[in-house]
């Protein structure tokens, strides 16, 4: 029976969420799934967490209009790190595939970014990894910005990606009264005619591409 690891890190369950929904159809389709959440050892105020990411901030609008621009930032930025706690599974080579999950902070969060270097056993494995933002499937700004440098990190520890996964939470941590949340509203109904509501867990788009990577990933 092939075996699958699910691992993710979530601040606020959304990711936490989708993992638990990738876990109960995998294992409903016949497969071993273990799963493991990513454990920080200190939770920092959520105030404070953007501030390694602020001097990138200036760069966004060039990154978002320059596919060149992109290319070489991916391999010269500086990815911020968390410490994390031991994990139960260090050692991912027992594992026919490897499901990642992360928030998307920017770029991937902090406490994947030091499981992708405390983790062994990557080397030769199928890996795909998922992730939950905000706003609706926007291909730089939301797919881009976190997949390449998360799947450049993967390939780099000598694992394959096979497919990934990208799931609206329809939700933003900062701010006061909903405006990042409201600003995706409008955006996803501009670019995709669809409400940002379509492509959460519960949407109609949610759901479909949920099935399709679970059909690339782990066919009946």
């Amino acid at each position: 029976m092939p075996r699958v690891l699910i691992v993710h890190y979530s601040r606020t369950g959304h990711t936490a969420r989708l993992a638990k929904v990738l876990a109960d159809e995998i294992r409903r389709r016949g497969y071993e799934v273990d799963t493991e959440a990513i454990r920080v050892k200190r939770d920092r105020n959520k105030w404070l967490l953007p501030l390694p990411l602020l001097p990138l901030l200036p760069l966004l609008p060039v990154y978002l209009m320059s596919a060149q621009f992109r290319r070489v930032w991916h391999r010269v930025y500086h990815q911020p790190e968390q410490a994390i706690r031991p994990l139960a599974i260090p050692d991912v080579s027992a594992y026919d595939l490897v499901l990642l999950g992360t928030p998307k902070w920017l770029y991937l969060s902090f406490p994947v970014a030091r499981w992708l270097k405390a983790a062994s056993g990557l080397q030769g494995r199928r890996v795909a990894p998922f992730a939950t933002f905000c706003g609706p499937p926007l291909k730089v700004f939301e797919l881009e910005m976190l997949f390449e440098p998360l799947e450049s990190r993967l390939r780099t520890r000598g694992a394959t990606v096979v497919d990934r996964l990208a799931v609206s939470s329809n939700y933003h941590p900062y701010f006061f009264f909903g405006e990042m949340e409201r600003l995706f509203r409008f955006i996803s109904r501009k670019a995709f005619k669809r409400p940002l509501a379509d492509f959460t867990l519960d949407g109609e788009v949610g759901k479909i591409e949920l099935q399709r990577f679970c059909d690339t990933v782990c066919p009946k």
